[in-house]
């Protein structure tokens, strides 16, 4: 990994980011997305786990997704990185229709630090984040140690086996692609 900043630069550290698609090249779309986050002047990107194909956690009839997670370093505020991403999602063609239904990027600020937030629009930690191993399990490869309310490998347990996560040997993220 390339550090293009130094590290003193940066407000918030340790922010876990979920990326994910199910449409189009998804693979692909994901390793679009983590260039355009870590292009950005306001982030570090610190690290990025494998990738993993898993079923969708939802209703709807679609395909799988690929999934993976992120940790980066942030200069700015929560709802700003939010904003942020919100028009990555955008400018890759998101467009917000069924909840949990098909998307061509999918990209939730799971963890940012120690901070908690409860506004309208943005909640951290991720409500859902203690439900999906699509989530857990790539946060957990880059920090095993990461606590919610209790350690977040615990949670792994209390989620059903119908949740398929399978990792991927055969896809990775570089920055010189």
């Amino acid at each position: 990994m390339i550090l293009l900043r130094k590290p003193g630069q940066f407000v918030d550290r340790k922010i876990f980011i979920g990326v994910g698609s199910n449409m189009g090249q998804s693979d692909k779309n994901c390793i679009m997305a983590i260039k355009m986050i870590s292009g950005d002047f306001r982030v570090n990107l610190r690290s990025v786990s494998s990738f993993y194909t898993t079923s969708p956690v939802s209703n709807i009839e679609q395909g799988d997704f690929i999934n993976c997670a992120i940790e980066i370093d942030w200069n700015g505020t929560p709802m700003e990185l939010l904003q942020f991403l919100n028009g990555i999602e955008a400018s890759m063609g998101r467009v917000r229709g069924k909840k949990n239904g098909p998307r061509i990027i999918d990209l939730d600020i799971l963890l940012y630090g120690s901070k908690i937030v409860n506004e309208d629009m943005l909640t951290i930690p991720h409500k859902e984040l203690h439900r999906r191993k699509f989530a857990i399990l790539p946060c957990l490869e880059i920090e095993p140690d990461l606590v919610l309310t209790k350690p977040l490998a615990s949670f792994l347990s209390e989620i059903g086996d119908d949740q398929k996560v399978t990792r991927l040997e055969h896809i990775a993220f570089s920055e010189d692609d």
